[in-house]
């Protein structure tokens, strides 16, 4: 289920409650003006910075669609939430099915709900590939008699009442994961994901991310983030201050909306660090250099 951008707080009976945003939050405002960088930088995921023809690749960003996302970094290919349910109006369509996935290392789920995550297509890619799948116990308890145990890694911290969401780590091949117990279904995970060249955060449907330490996420080469109403989401993004923060979560009628300016002013009264905002279409691509 997906948290409101317009109406926050819409609880579920089986969910962790996020807190109340604080007196003088600046998430319910309004956009005044949106730099062009802001649009620049789709055009640069698409066709490439003339600056950095020639130079190596470090990490490969491309959205599947929704919360679903492909990271190439180091030689790992790294899958989250890529296997899900499209709803018309509020979950893009995949660009990629599970059968087009010829090379997965970890497949990670966030949460068990229908549009971030279909077992059936998670099984045939983890059976094919071999990769490991990372999620919840919900999601995990779904997979056991469709994916080998062996590839099977279970991380569901407990659930922090209040004070800063506890963590669960492990070092796998491919990347250390760190599974941050965040606020929207019940088993809700944020994920922490560092490979030798590329750091990167997919906070999945977070709907506090106050309760996120932002010393625990340190650097961050990419922030992968919803922009839900409530959660904090401006204030977080420039508190870490990602190389680059990728809009997820977008419908293609709020894709149209950004790119025509009319779909941020109604949700913050300023773009957080609009130099390195990413938006992407489903099958676009953003690629990080060498430095």
């Amino acid at each position: 289920m997906t948290p409101s951008r317009r109406f926050p707080y819409l609880r579920e009976a089986n969910r962790d409650q996020p807190a109340l945003p604080p007196e003088g939050s600046n998430t319910f405002g309004r956009v005044t003006a949106i730099t062009s960088r802001t649009y620049w930088n789709v055009r640069e995921a698409k066709f490439g910075r003339r600056e950095n023809q020639g130079r190596a690749m470090r990490a490969k960003v491309t959205l599947i669609g929704n919360e679903g996302f492909l990271i190439e970094a180091g030689g790992a290919a790294i899958l989250i939430d890529a296997f899900y349910g499209a709803i018309p109006g509020l979950a893009s369509a995949s660009a990629l099915g599970a059968h087009s996935i010829a090379k997965a290392d970890l497949i990670l789920v966030t949460h068990a709900h229908w549009d971030h995550f279909q077992a059936a297509e998670v099984a045939d890619a983890a059976n094919r590939t071999g990769a490991t799948v990372v999620g919840p116990a919900a999601v995990i308890n779904e997979l056991r008699r469709k994916v080998p145990a062996e590839q099977l890694v279970k991380l569901e911290p407990a659930s922090a009442r209040k004070g800063f969401a506890l963590c669960e780590k492990t070092h796998l091949p491919a990347a250390t994961i760190t599974a941050f117990r965040t606020f929207h279904a019940l088993g809700h995970n944020s994920y922490l994901v560092e490979t030798p060249s590329f750091r990167f955060f997919h906070d999945g449907d977070n709907e506090d991310t106050r309760r996120l330490d932002p010393a625990a996420l340190g650097t961050l080469d990419a922030l992968l983030i919803g922009p839900w109403q409530g959660s904090g989401w401006v204030e977080f993004i420039e508190r870490l201050a990602p190389d680059r923060w990728f809009l997820m979560h977008l419908s293609e009628e709020e894709l149209d909306q950004h790119e025509a300016g009319t779909f941020l002013p109604d949700l913050c009264d300023h773009v957080p660090l609009p130099d390195r905002l990413v938006v992407l279409r489903p099958g676009q691509s953003f690629t990080f250099h060498e430095r």
